[in-house]
């Protein structure tokens, strides 16, 4: 597989190559779920039930072996709890909007067969043609992506629960005291907390990037489900680089991370602090919103070459015989 630099440079070129009108319509099909996902995230009415869920999470975490002095147990259950409702409220903007555009991306950001050019087929007919044929592929994807997004996280923990049982055996954290803290061993405990932290970001990194390739290999064959998530670890297997594909969206993810950061700014403080929705905050709200789901639309782009790159540095006829093959081992 080619370099993440090189990857981002080729979507880039073809995400403005081709924005007007493509990318365009695919923004603004991603812009309800954009505008979903950032209220989801920061909005008070799901606050109180990310602070119930937090509670009960680090409880069971808790009883099940963590060190309740370990920073790694507040910063799991927080997070894991906040993704988690904000994942619940926009699951059905991601099943619909989010979907729509990616495979309205894909298709308009990829280079097209030599058939579809001599056809001369308008796009918007081309388009509804494709996302007819790929969106139901795209959906059972994404619910299979959901599946294997729980599944790795319930295997970090499954690790780090031993991780920290094996340390307590040891006696490596040190004999618990009264109150259930270890003391005198805080800096085993802080040293185990950040290699948790280490691996759980890595092994979420890569779970996501195979997910996102599920999800462009349904767009752009229509096959969806489990032939597509194992095809997508297939091909970052066979590449031999799956850093590359993380590497390659890390430039995204950390743009969706400040526009977070910036429409909690903008928007919610205000809305917070007076209670009232202003004309200049929902304009503001709607630019923000906007510029994420162009964000969306262009990590789209960058997993649509990552897909290509794939394809190309490999024999997509072996690739195929081995996924039949692991199929029919399946069976």
């Amino acid at each position: 597989m080619g370099s993440a630099g090189k990857i981002v440079r080729t979507a880039l070129h073809a995400f403005f190559r081709h924005y007007h009108p493509a990318s365009s319509a695919a923004s603004l099909l991603a812009l309800p779920f954009s505008a979903a996902a950032l209220l989801s995230r920061s909005h008070p009415a799901l606050l109180a039930p990310s602070h119930f869920l937090s509670r009960r999470l680090r409880r069971v975490l808790v009883a099940a072996g963590f060190p309740p002095a370990s920073q790694l147990l507040f910063l799991l259950s927080h997070r894991l709890s906040q993704r988690a409702c904000a994942f619940l409220a926009a699951l059905p903007f991601s099943l619909s909007f989010l979907l729509l555009a990616k495979a309205c991306a894909v298709h308009c950001c990829s280079a097209p067969p030599p058939l579809q050019r001599r056809r001369r087929e308008r796009p918007s007919d081309a388009v509804v043609q494709v996302v007819q044929a790929s969106y139901p592929a795209m959906v059972r994807t994404q619910l299979v992506n959901c599946l294997a997004l729980l599944l790795a996280n319930a295997g970090v923990f499954a690790a780090l629960l031993a991780a920290f049982n094996a340390a307590e055996a040891l006696q490596v954290l040190g004999a618990p005291s009264g109150s259930g803290s270890y003391g005198g061993s805080g800096r085993a405990v802080l040293a185990l907390s950040a290699a948790g932290v280490i691996v759980y970001s890595v092994a979420l990194a890569n779970a996501s990037a195979v997910c996102n390739l599920a999800t462009i290999v349904a767009a752009a064959e229509g096959r969806g489900g489990s032939h597509a998530m194992l095809k997508a670890l297939l091909m970052l297997l066979r590449a031999g680089d799956a850093a590359t594909a993380v590497a390659a969206s890390l430039p995204t993810s950390l743009a969706a991370a400040a526009i977070e950061a910036l429409f909690e700014l903008r928007v919610m403080r205000p809305y917070t602090l007076t209670g009232k929705v202003t004309p200049g905050m929902l304009c503001e709200g709607l630019l923000v919103a906007y510029i994420h789901a162009m964000i969306c639309v262009l990590d789209t782009v960058i997993t649509s070459m990552v897909y290509q790159t794939c394809k190309a540095s490999h024999s997509c006829h072996l690739l195929e015989l081995e996924l039949d093959g692991k199929e029919d081992l399946r069976v």
